[in-house]
């Protein structure tokens, strides 16, 4: 965060100034007082495993100018604020009471944003968001100086601290935001304000929440709805409910995908040892041009068509386009490929649903290899009513595809295996547990395999990666 007040940071978050000098400067934000910097506002956050009123004093000793708690943390166990204490102890670092912290820090993100005038482009969709997110923001920033949310940074913590980033420096701004739960994209949008909006796809994530698809749509389209009228919605033109979600937009719509009928269009894909090969196809006779992803995946040549398409309508050269999306490096655990031991190991651990395990495995099997095509498919978590089907979906799929090894891990292994065998795979293993699983992948492979480890992070397969770097 530029430099602000402590007036301004009080009176965005809605708080009152305790202690301390309302012209106190403030120069940064943290939640986490492990990372907490001379000048920041720390955010005292309530968290699930840890309160962060509990490490006022840490912060405070590293020379924070201010902290953000809440009116009732003096009554909590471990009496994190007492007024007197407080001035005795650590008298020059202000302090700002608030009802709720984290909600605190969500308007003080939106008021800040609301001093920005820039393009903000936010990228929504139920698979490939910070794919897309990075593909735009690399290809923007060859010419723009870009801003971009960290990681995986969409939810009503990591969305204000990636807007609480912005400077005078920045030319455009590239925010991801998602939804476990109906009702939580919305308030992310407001305080987004974007004027491009990104929809990836509509897909069959967080089931256990959304109920069905019509769910999960009524939530992504949010988006549409909250575009300006002078604002641009870029859309997968090959998604079935793209025709039902553009209908609540008042903004201009884009269409990208395979088709012939899409706007932008992608022809000639090729699948290289370490990334991808696209033909583009623009409106108006532009194109066709042909760019290079370092990622893997039919399905990643769309999420490469939203950033050719924005970075053009934001009039960046094709020249710009094609060098920043070379230099773009794929989300950690995100169909990264990476090699040991002779072994390339295609790393998509980091989360799952049906469609994404389906990608993965279609991704597999189009990759060139010497030895076998291994899959590793942990479980697929917050689906529900819908677990048991779409376990057994990935599954059959897996034999459809000719996997010549299927492992498959926890609590719905028999499930998945079970549908393999039955759509004709024989090789076949199951583990309950992440950890026998992985003595057995580490007998089996060889120099040659690729081997694929897909499942949702709360699977923790990661781990497996990490024993097959050993």
């Amino acid at each position: 965060m530029e430099t602000r007040s402590l007036k301004f940071v009080a009176e965005a978050c809605g708080g009152e100034i305790r202690h301390g000098s309302p012209e106190t400067a403030v120069a940064g934000v943290c939640i986490d007082s492990r990372q907490a910097a001379r000048g920041d506002v720390f955010f005292a956050i309530r968290g699930g495993r840890f309160d962060g009123h509990d490490f006022l004093d840490e912060a405070a000793g590293k020379g924070v100018a201010a902290v953000v708690i809440e009116r009732a943390a003096g009554g909590t166990r471990k009496a994190a604020w007492r007024e007197a204490d407080w001035k005795s102890r650590h008298g020059g670092c202000a302090v700002v009471m608030v009802d709720a912290t984290r909600a605190a820090l969500g308007r003080l993100a939106a008021c800040y944003r609301r001093q920005f005038d820039l393009p903000v482009i936010c990228v929504c969709g139920s698979n490939g968001k910070t794919t897309t997110k990075e593909l735009i923001a690399s290809s923007l920033c060859a010419k723009l100086e870009t801003l971009r949310s960290e990681a995986s940074f969409n939810n009503d913590i990591g969305v204000p601290l990636s807007l609480l980033r912005l400077s005078a420096s920045h030319r455009a701004a590239v925010l991801e935001a998602g939804a476990n739960h109906p009702g939580e994209l919305a308030p992310l949008l407001e305080m987004i304000r974007p004027k491009i909006g990104v929809l990836t796809n509509i897909g069959r994530e967080h089931m256990e929440f959304f109920g069905d698809l019509a769910g999960v749509a009524r939530e992504e389209g949010r988006l549409a709805e909250q575009l300006p009228e002078d604002g641009m919605l870029f859309v997968n033109g090959d998604d079935e409910w793209t025709e039902k979600i553009i209908g609540r937009t008042r903004a201009k719509v884009v269409r990208c995908g395979l088709g012939r009928a899409n706007d932008w269009r992608a022809e000639g894909i090729r699948l290289e040892k370490s990334g991808t090969r696209f033909r583009a196809f623009g409106p108006d006779r532009i194109g066709p041009e042909e760019y290079r992803i370092p990622l893997l995946g039919r399905h990643q040549v769309v999420n490469a068509l939203f950033a050719v398409a924005v970075s053009e309508e934001l009039g960046l050269g094709r020249s710009a386009i094609r060098d920043g999306l070379a230099a773009c490096q794929p989300p950690k655990m995100r169909l990264q490929l990476w090699e040991s031991n002779g072994i390339r190991i295609l790393d998509d651990a980091y989360n799952a649903n049906a469609d994404s395990a389906i990608a993965a495995l279609e991704t597999l099997c189009e990759l060139p290899l010497e030895g076998r095509r291994v899959a590793v498919l942990g479980d697929m978590e917050e689906l529900g009513p819908h677990s048991e089907a779409a376990h057994a979906e990935a599954g059959r799929r897996a034999a459809e595809l000719k996997i010549g090894q299927l492992f498959a891990v926890g609590k719905m292994a028999r499930v998945t295996g079970r549908s393999a065998r039955e759509a004709g795979l024989a090789r076949v293993m199951e583990f309950e547990d992440v950890e026998s699983a992985m003595i057995a992948v580490k007998r089996f492979l060889k120099a040659g395999d690729v081997v694929l480890l897909k499942a949702s992070r709360a699977a923790r397969l990661e781990r497996m990666g990490g024993a097959l770097k050993d």
